[in-house]
């Protein structure tokens, strides 16, 4: 993972109050949502938990609201990160 990545996923880990020994296999490509397979590695977050994540990206980065379309894009930790490299001043 790049810097910016471990930071989303640091931050993801501490906003959602996960366990990070149940996220044994979980990558910056991993998907954010679903429920979590044996043998597919997933943050496990729901619907619910999506608008908390935004807001999440939103105030640590300084972004002003995400557009919805951008919102669904934003599925993965490496996407994120992305995402807050092009509209992010200081991305880090």
């Amino acid at each position: 993972m790049t810097p910016l990545e471990q930071k989303v996923y640091d931050k993801i880990v501490k906003t959602m109050d996960l366990d990070v020994s149940e996220l044994e296999g979980v990558d910056e490509n991993s998907p954010l949502f679903g429920e979590v397979k044996e043998g597919e590695p997933s943050f496990g977050l729901d619907s619910i938990d999506s608008l908390e994540l935004v807001v999440m990206i939103e105030s640590t980065w300084g972004l002003g609201e995400i557009p919805s379309e951008e919102m669904a894009k934003l599925r993965t930790v490496k996407a994120i990160a992305d995402y807050v490299t092009e509209h992010a001043e200081q991305p880090l």
